[in-house]
């Protein structure tokens, strides 16, 4: 039975991936149907987990509806987290704390994003190598300067999915929302990346069934 509840956890996250990669978008279709196969399981499959059912969708609820309303990832990923709490609510997680799987996609998810932090790291220090002036017309202290440096990069066209991280008056702004309009018919602007996290929360469910808890195992090495 864990084979099947894994198998449809990783049908569901490739499948979502793919419709916020072409549309932006995942129909609310893919949370109903796996959380029903989720409800439909527990009622098959009693066992003394009952418990940890409870505990395990109470805290993964209450973290995806707190995150959530802070803007930082959109309703879809918050769904995502329920359902596989729902469908996987115990696994014995290599370097974990808890073994709570929806937790640990979250936190495999977030350590991933770090990617983009090099990518806009790397992206800026080439602009600024070959003499352009990133900066101009910011007035901003240094520490803003270097957040900016950090969560985003300065765009001469747009291309993709990106939100604005700059006002009219030339000031950054990096309380983006995951609600926000993507900008659109803009030139020469401060922009960051809109994380299309349900991918990276589909890879770090790969790696907890591979290699584990990326979190649990930096706090091993640390307390060693």
């Amino acid at each position: 039975m864990l084979e099947i509840r894994i198998a449809i956890c990783l049908v569901m996250l490739i499948i979502a991936s793919i419709m916020d990669l072409k549309k932006r978008e995942i129909s609310d279709k893919v949370w109903i149907i796996s959380g029903s196969i989720g409800i439909i399981l527990l009622i098959i499959d009693h066992s003394n987990l009952d418990l940890f059912y409870a505990i395990s969708l109470g805290i993964v609820s209450i973290i995806a509806y707190a995150i959530y309303g802070t803007g930082m990832f959109g309703g879809a990923d918050a769904k995502a987290l329920v359902v596989i709490s729902l469908l996987l609510p115990y696994y014995e997680i290599n370097n974990s704390i808890h073994n709570i799987p929806a937790l640990t996609v979250l936190t495999n998810g977030v350590i991933l994003t770090i990617v983009n932090v090099f990518h806009n790291i790397i992206r800026n220090s080439i602009d600024i190598l070959r003499g352009n002036k990133i900066f101009d017309g910011f007035n901003e202290p240094l520490s803003r300067k270097i957040l900016a440096f950090i969560l985003g990069f300065k765009a001469k066209k747009i291309n993709g999915y990106l939100f604005l991280m700059e006002d009219e008056g030339k000031r950054f702004r990096f309380h983006v929302n995951a609600y926000d309009d993507f900008v659109e018919d803009a030139r020469d602007v401060w922009v960051t990346a809109a994380l299309p996290f349900i991918i990276y929360m589909t890879i770090g469910f790969v790696i907890m069934l591979i290699y584990g808890d990326i979190v649990g195992s930096i706090i091993t090495l640390l307390i060693r």
